[in-house]
C-alpha cells in the first residue's frame, strides 16, 4: 500500500511539473497569435483607409454616379475592416487578460512543485530513519536472543 501511495504521489508531482511548464507557454502562444492577427487586421485597415482616401479624392473630382457608388463601396469595406479590427482587438485583450491571470497561477504551480519536492525529501528521510530503526531493532533482537541462556529440560 505504501508503494502505491508513493506511486500516486510521483504521478501527481509529474502532472504539476508538466502543467507548470505548459500553462504559461500556452497562454503566451494564444496571446501572440491574437496580437499577430490584430496587427494584420490593422495593416489591412490602414491600406484600405489610404486607398479609400485616394479614391474619394479621385471620385470627387469626377463627380459621376458610378464614382459615387464606388466611393460608397469603399467606405463600406472600410467599415467592415474596422469591425474586424475591433473584434481582433477584443480577442487580443482577452488573450492578454488570460496571460496576466496565468502568471500568478504559474507561480502557485511552482510553489506547489517546490512544496511537493520538499515533502518528498522529508518523506525519504523518514523512510530511511524508519528502515534504520527497523534494522536496529532486528539487531537488538538477535543480540538478545544470543545472550539468553539456553534452558535445558
Amino acid at each position: 500500500m505504501l508503494e502505491e501511495l508513493e506511486e500516486q504521489f510521483h504521478g501527481v508531482h509529474k502532472k504539476i511539473l508538466n502543467s507548470k511548464d505548459n500553462y504559461l507557454a500556452s497562454h503566451q502562444k494564444e496571446y501572440d497569435q491574437a496580437r499577430a492577427s490584430y496587427q494584420r487586421q490593422k495593416k489591412k485597415l490602414e491600406k484600405a483607409t489610404n486607398k479609400v482616401a485616394k479614391e474619394a479624392d479621385r471620385f470627387r473630382r469626377k463627380g459621376t454616379k458610378a464614382a459615387q457608388n464606388q466611393l460608397k463601396k469603399a467606405r463600406a469595406a472600410s467599415v467592415v475592416l474596422t469591425e474586424a479590427l475591433s473584434e481582433a482587438r477584443g480577442i487580443m485583450t482577452t488573450a492578454q487578460d488570460k496571460l496576466k491571470s496565468a502568471r500568478p497561477f504559474e507561480k502557485k504551480l511552482a510553489a506547489r512543485a517546490r512544496a511537493l519536492a520538499a515533502f518528498e525529501k522529508e518523506w525519504e528521510k523518514k523512510q530511511t530513519v524508519a528502515e534504520k530503526a527497523k534494522a536496529d531493532r532486528a539487531k537488538k533482537r538477535k543480540a538478545a536472543a544470543k545472550k539468553k541462556p539456553v534452558v535445558s529440560p
